[in-house]
């Protein structure tokens, strides 16, 4: 039996080492899901007073300490000078400065230092030594901070740090213009762009520019010099292939068609009077506005920006040279066939092109020319010959151009209240410096009738009569006392006339007599009912 029990035991065992094998290898075929990681909520938690002070700290680390610097930087790209090394502009004005001032005696300098700033001047003209000084005359009026740094070894590392950024930021703002003008440029170069646009189109979507330039048949009008334009216009399309071969050579000196004013580029150019309608064209003026107004304000129109405009964040009151010519160097790469800036375009120059802009407008033998070009270009930007009213634009925030005076409602006003208190001025002298003569301080004062105390008739108490017809109202009295109940009778004891019954009662208001007018005192409803009904009652017993 033990045996059996054994046997029984060992099978008993295997059985469930077999099963629990097979549970196991069941288990194991098919894949547990994966356990879940218990994650505790995270609390926020509240800042101490120095994590506080660690977050605005971090926060002000991440605003650039040389910001005034950069906002330079962009003003000197679209303003001064485009093309402008920070580190050589630095250095000539300096040069410049230690130069005069030697020369005037304020400053003496050993040979070696006199040697080399002449070697670095004579190499420059009259102008570019002009120009180096102007531009170096506003950079420090744009960066005051810069001077302390200036001529400090000790500062040098710092200042080194803060010419590359000015530098980088040069190039990344033509870059910026540039690439905001260039899904806009195939609009801005149709004149109307609703009923003659430009075929074939200047965008096709593939955001490559190989198509556009002398590669397009209406651009390379554009591109044009502007004294071969009449023979682009006799044939087009010899025109064009001149173009494209080189026949017709495109240089910085040879200035394109776009510049003048016309419905087509160049249409309105006279060779006899070439600065006639010269920086007038339709597509020049439309670039100008996109860049220093808003793109909104291209047509024409009043800004719809909702940005600070450049004109007023580079504090930009005036169009000088330099803002033509930047406008200028964007519209001739905005059409031209390149993907990438590049200084040099084929045999053009974008540098020589910019200079010679400049130059043309800055050095112009007719003054008069130059003025009436410039108040011009306040009218189309500004609207205002005389440029940019700080006034009229609130919060750098939309540049709507300042107003004649004319149509200027508060000037107006103003001159009115002007005129009013120069009048008032005219007439109060005459009786404030009049003096008494001696007979007439002899004289007794006259009454004035108006001061004496004469009684007035409308005053006196006549129109109270009027109210007297009416009767007084009763005074009030108090509440009289509520009156002990009478007394009923029996039935067969009331009056055959109920209407003369009057109780007996004493009241106060029973001891007047009513008044003839008045109507007798009716008793209760009550009694009335019971009066009638007892002659029924009787005669129902008969």
């Amino acid at each position: 039996m033990a045996r059996r029990k054994r046997s029984n035991s060992t099978a008993s065992s295997v059985s469930s080492e077999s099963s629990h094998s097979s549970t196991h290898s069941a288990s194991s075929a098919i894949p547990a899901p994966p356990k879940k990681k218990a994650t505790r909520s995270k609390k926020k938690r509240r800042l101490s007073g120095g994590d506080e002070k660690r977050a605005t700290t971090n926060k002000e680390s991440d605003i650039d300490p040389h910001e005034e610097f950069l906002a330079t930087a962009c003003c000197i790209a679209r303003c001064i000078d485009v093309f402008c090394k920070t580190k050589q502009l630095i250095n000539v004005g300096l040069a410049l400065q230690q130069h005069n001032a030697a020369e005037n005696g304020e400053l003496s300098e050993d040979e070696d230092t006199r040697v080399c700033h002449d070697k670095r001047l004579s190499k420059m003209s009259s102008k570019v030594r002009e120009r180096y000084k102007r531009n170096f005359a506003r950079l420090l009026q744009l960066s005051p901070s810069l001077k302390p740094l200036l001529g400090n070894p000790h500062k040098a590392t710092e200042l080194n740090a803060i010419i590359k950024k000015m530098d980088a930021t040069i190039s990344a703002t033509r870059s910026d213009d540039a690439s905001r003008l260039k899904s806009q440029i195939g609009h801005y170069a149709a004149f109307n762009t609703k009923d003659h646009p430009i075929r074939p189109a200047i965008s096709d979507g593939s955001g490559s520019r190989t198509h556009m330039g002398i590669n397009h048949p209406v651009l390379a009008r554009f591109l044009c010099p502007v004294r071969e334009l009449k023979r682009f216009s006799e044939d087009a399309d010899k025109g064009l292939k001149d173009i494209q071969c080189g026949k017709i050579n495109l240089t910085a000196s040879a200035l394109p068609a776009f510049l003048w004013a016309g419905d087509l580029p160049g249409e309105d150019y006279d060779d006899d009077n070439m600065f006639e309608g010269m920086f007038d064209g339709y597509l020049l003026e439309r670039t100008m506005r996109h860049i220093f107004t808003s793109p909104s304000s291209a047509y024409g129109g009043e800004t719809r920006a909702t940005r600070t405009c450049n004109a007023v964040l580079h504090d930009m009151t005036t169009v000088d040279a330099a803002h033509i010519a930047y406008g200028c160097l964007q519209v001739r790469f905005g059409i031209s066939a390149k993907n990438a800036w590049s200084k040099i375009n084929g045999s053009f120059n974008y540098r020589d092109f910019y200079n010679n802009i400049v130059e043309l407008i800055e050095d112009s033998p007719d003054p008069e020319w130059k003025e009436e070009l410039l108040k011009a270009w306040n009218v189309k930007l500004f609207k205002n010959e005389e440029g940019r009213d700080n006034n009229t634009i609130q919060d750098g925030y939309n540049v709507s151009g300042s107003r004649e005076d004319t149509n200027n409602d508060l000037a107006r006003i103003r001159a009115q209240m002007t005129a009013r208190r120069a009048a008032k001025a005219v007439l109060t002298p005459a009786s404030s410096n009049r003096q008494p003569t001696p007979a007439s301080s002899n004289r007794e004062p006259t009454p004035v009738p108006s001061l004496e105390p004469t009684p007035v008739p409308s005053r006196e108490p006549t129109p109270v009569p009027s109210r007297e017809p009416t009767p007084a109202p009763p005074p009030i009295t108090s509440r009289p006392k509520p009156r002990p109940r009478p007394i009923v009778k029996p039935k067969s004891a009331v009056p055959a006339d109920p209407v003369r019954a009057v109780s007996r009662a004493p009241s106060e208001l029973t001891e007047a007599e009513p008044d003839e007018d008045s109507e007798p005192v009716q008793p209760a409803t009550k009694n009335k009912k019971k009066a009638r009904k007892a002659p029924a009652r009787k005669s129902s017993r008969k």
